[in-house]
């Protein structure tokens, strides 16, 4: 089943005897990814799981496959890497339909961030960079739920695997050769790893919620983790139970009835939820006020802040690696934020970034004080 250098001939995976015996013969290294579809759910819903090792490729089929064990001890397993690109979603899938949280995760489009300036380069621009390989039509909007899975489909499928292990070789050789293979590893950790949001938190990332009192503030997380329980609960996008933007004004009504309910959500979704949006408000008022978010930087906090970013840009630049990696705003802005609470650099800036950066950062920062 050759996949390098000429046609891809898959071994179909479809039974949970096929699995068992596929893993058994699967190397230390295996390239993965993964194919589902999220129209109208809350959940990804799984369509193929494609594997390579060595140079055989399997496609295992999640709509007939039961047992997952093997593939769940393989992803868990720490002397085993997986190779993923773009790794997000996937561990996400991997996570809501295997409990499975791979260990030692490889991802070739973060690795070629540290070795270029390009930091959301595509698998295949990736592959026509690394391998000089042209990769065929794209199939995302493909139904992968729909079987049989149409020839473009399952040549698409194999693609997306088929060179990931020698682009993990060569971006591997090349960090090896920069010197940059713990500074891959270390950021590795975090971006391997997929943790769902607490529905408890969510109201922390909502827009404007900084604007909120304390009292608000209650009630706008008890709404939020009232529509992240029952999005999760049905299975459906969050927009389809309540917006973000009608939480948050519910959350500024000292009273919320079931009228002004009505007059804000379309009928079939106040029908539905009007009770019990009216009793979630009401147990977030008697709740105790809450901390205030902290708002938008101040004009000398967002003048360091851009300071901070020139500084990081500059150094990416010389070290012809992509800035993203060092000069994200959301970074240097919860650096800032650490700064001012405790006098240090926040995590993100004190490990390998800190001998790039820490010095010139604390001279700029020390301008808040």
């Amino acid at each position: 089943m050759p996949c390098r250098g000429g046609a891809i001939s898959p071994e179909w995976v479809t039974t949970d005897e096929a699995l068992a015996r596929a893993v058994n013969a699967w190397g230390d290294v295996i390239g993965l990814d993964t194919e589902f579809q999220r129209t109208n759910t809350f959940f990804p819903i799984p369509g193929l799981y494609q594997v390579v090792s060595g140079d055989d490729v399997y496609l295992i089929d999640p709509l007939t496959v039961e047992d997952w064990g093997p593939l769940v001890d393989v992803l868990e397993d720490p002397d085993r890497r997986i190779v993923m690109h773009a790794c997000g979603e996937d561990l996400e899938l991997m996570l809501h339909h295997l409990g499975a949280r791979p260990t030692r995760v490889f991802d070739t489009q973060l690795a070629h961030a540290f070795v270029s300036t390009d930091f959301a380069l595509s698998y295949a621009n990736l592959v026509r960079t690394h391998i000089g390989a042209d990769m065929g039509s794209a199939q995302t909007r493909s139904n992968w739920l729909k079987r049989p899975l149409t020839d473009a489909q399952v040549h698409y499928a194999c693609e997306d695997v088929a060179h990931l292990l020698e682009l993990e070789e060569r971006l591997g050789g090349a960090l090896d050769t920069l010197g940059r293979m713990h500074w891959f590893e270390e950021t590795m950790a975090d971006h391997g790893r997929y943790d769902p949001t607490d529905p408890d938190l969510y109201y922390l990332g909502m827009h404007k919620a900084w604007r909120l009192k304390g009292e608000d503030l209650a009630v706008l997380q008890r709404l939020a983790s009232w529509r992240e329980r029952v999005a999760m609960e049905e299975d459906v996008p969050r927009n389809r139970v309540v917006w973000d933007e009608h939480l948050i004004s519910f959350a500024e009504r000292r009273v919320l009835g079931e009228k002004q309910i009505w007059d804000s959500l379309p009928k079939p979704v106040a029908r539905r939820y009007a009770q019990d949006l009216v009793a979630e408000h009401e147990a977030g008022r008697s709740a105790p006020p809450l901390p205030r978010m902290a708002p938008p930087l101040s004009q000398k906090q967002g003048e360091v802040s851009k300071a901070l970013r020139d500084v990081a840009r500059s150094e990416a630049e010389r070290q012809a690696m992509s800035p993203e990696l060092l000069a994200r705003k959301r970074d240097v802005e919860a650096c800032i934020r650490q700064y001012l609470a405790t006098g240090e650099l926040s995590e993100a800036y004190s490990g390998w970034r800190e001998p790039l950066l820490g010095d010139r950062f604390r001279d700029i920062l020390s301008r808040l004080s």
